[in-house]
């Protein structure tokens, strides 16, 4: 009797934003491209789907609901040979490595993804572990001081969060208390991401690391962990917690003990595959400390500027790793190039979207909220209207490209200029002239 060969499929699970990238080229490899999704394909702008990307689009109701998934999961390995996967999205990861594992593909494991996406969990291990100083309680507990317990600030976040969803500084009970209430309403934009937390529920109250927030992208190919760069951040001179911006490469003077500080946390996780995102706060006095990992791609266009800054597809690679190929990293070293990925909020006060206008130079613009929709008049990680990509031959120029950019966009009508909105904490180490540049520190 012979047996029908399989179809070779690549998987992609809730494609959206830079996943279409690597989908595209999956295609281009002449891989089926099957994707699993409860939003809608997008149909418009900087990662518009093009007709013809996607062969076969199954719709999921819920990623919440385990049980419907994993045999959609389950039905889709029977039916195909899975040449490749790729994720990107929290609710997805434990479901994308099952396929992985019944794929036969290079895996972290179903379980131990479940405990690297529980930021609960990964504290509490560092922690023991000596890899972490911060000390964390469950909300519940923290509700129950009598007095503040910690001798420094300290974050509300959830214990299953994505994109600095519902993420609060507090300092004291009183805030503590305000600060839970918020959570309570989880006033989150993104509904796939306002399920994924409520779904859990659990939130926990970590002390605040103090110094400069960076991130570590890496991809991890079958146990051996490749530094790819770091990334600096911009953020808003109004709230540490919400990011304004991203620079690719960031020269980092410690970016070796950054680096080597991530590699020892991959292998104290159990991450042996796939691309990662690591947030580290740098210290005064140089000492990394996770804040957050991420098992997955850096999210925005933070993907097109590091392709940007190597000249490089950088969606190769990552379907390399997808489909458990050696990739070609040989781009690795010192970018020709810098990029700067940059999120917009409209002027403090504004309360409606009429009208974004981005400037000539821009590249790989996204409007993110709908015009006429109500804005909620704060500065928030989540009424971030807009974005966009500069790219430039030096990290100098990408900045002062970028800064400008920012001030030139036209927001109903009006440029943002030097609203209160648009004043940001630059990274540290940018090249020295280019701190003329008219922003605050």
């Amino acid at each position: 009797m012979v047996t029908q060969q399989k179809e070779q499929a690549f998987v992609l699970l809730e494609l959206m934003n830079h996943m279409v990238l690597v989908a595209q080229e999956a295609k281009r490899r002449g891989f089926r491209v099957v994707a699993l999704n409860h939003d809608p394909l997008n149909p418009s702008g900087a990662f518009a789907v093009p007709d013809g990307t996607v062969d076969e689009l199954l719709h999921i109701d819920s990623w919440t609901d385990a049980e419907r998934v994993r045999e959609t999961v389950h039905a889709l390995h029977e039916r195909y040979d899975v040449a490749g996967t790729y994720a990107a999205f929290e609710p997805t990861l434990t479901f994308e490595a099952e396929l992985r594992e019944l794929a036969g593909l290079p895996n972290n494991g179903p379980q131990n993804i479940a405990q690297v996406i529980d930021k609960a969990h990964v504290r509490r291990k560092l922690y023991a572990e000596g890899l972490s100083e911060l000390r964390s309680v469950p909300l519940a507990e923290a509700l129950e001081w009598d007095a503040w317990q910690f001798t420094r600030p300290a974050v509300l976040k959830p214990a299953h969060g994505t994109g600095s969803a519902l993420c609060f500084i507090v300092s004291s009970l009183e805030e503590l208390r305000t600060a839970a209430g918020r959570t309570e309403a989880a006033a989150v934009v993104s509904a796939l991401t306002k399920e994924y937390i409520l779904a859990h529920g659990d939130f926990i109250l970590e002390e605040l690391a103090e110094g400069e927030l960076v991130s570590v992208e890496s991809v991890v190919d079958r146990g051996t962990v490749h530094t790819v760069g770091i990334t600096g951040r911009y953020i808003s001179s109004l709230d540490a917690v919400v990011e304004q911006g991203f620079i690719f490469p960031y020269e980092h003077p410690r970016a070796a003990e950054i680096a080597a500080k991530a590699a020892e946390i991959h292998h104290s996780l159990g991450v042996v595959h796939g691309p990662t995102h690591l947030e580290f706060i740098i210290s005064a006095d140089g000492r990394a400390e996770l804040i957050d990992f991420n098992a997955r791609t850096i999210g925005l266009a933070v993907v097109v500027c590091i392709g940007n800054a190597y000249d490089i597809d950088y969606a190769a690679p990552l379907t390399d790793i997808a489909c458990g190929i050696e990739p070609d990293l040989s781009f690795l070293g010192k970018a020709p190039k810098a990029s700067v990925d940059m999120l917009l909020l409209p002027p403090a006060g504004t309360t409606e979207l009429t009208e974004l206008v981005f400037p000539e130079g821009t590249e790989c613009r996204r409007i993110t909220k709908p015009f006429g929709q109500p804005l909620s008049g704060r500065t928030d990680q989540l009424d971030v209207v807009g974005m966009f990509v500069v790219t430039a031959d030096t990290a100098e120029e990408a900045h002062h490209k970028a800064l400008a950019a920012r001030r030139d966009t036209l927001i109903n009508g009006a440029p943002l200029g030097d609203d209160p909105n648009n004043q940001l904490v630059q990274p540290t180490y940018i090249p020295a002239s280019a701190l003329t540049e008219r922003t605050p520190a």
